[in-house]
């Protein structure tokens, strides 16, 4: 069976949290694009995407169960952008029990994603 796999991230500012995700981890430019909804496409069929939530539901809590770990072409390249974008330092260590290097950041929301590069993984 093949499956197509959207990972959905509720957002309250979804044209923030767009543009630092195209721009700063480097998604480049979704494939579905409205002020509800934005879709990235990722390799082997995966799309990120980000859906407004509802005003009177707020999305959930920063830090929930869910983390997503993306696979870039450089962290020092990366590293560049979101301290560009106002970003300090990353949240918490590297994440070395993964058994590669990844580093934890949060995005404009708060939300924790982990970030890895071919040189480190």
């Amino acid at each position: 069976m093949k499956a197509r796999i959207n990972l959905v991230l509720q957002v309250a500012d979804i044209a923030a949290e767009r543009a630092f995700y195209r721009d700063v981890v480097g998604l480049g430019e979704p494939v579905m694009n409205s002020n509800v909804w934005v879709e990235f496409k990722l390799d082997g069929g995966t799309s990120f995407c980000l859906e407004q939530a509802a005003p009177n539901k707020p999305p959930l809590p920063p830090h929930s169960r869910t983390e997503f770990l993306f696979f870039i072409d450089s962290l020092e390249e990366f590293e560049k952008r979101y301290r560009a974008q106002g970003g300090d330092t990353p949240e918490g260590v590297p994440c070395g029990q993964m058994g590669f290097h990844a580093v934890q950041y949060p995005d404009p929301e708060g939300n924790l994603f982990r970030v890895t590069d071919k040189q480190h993984s």
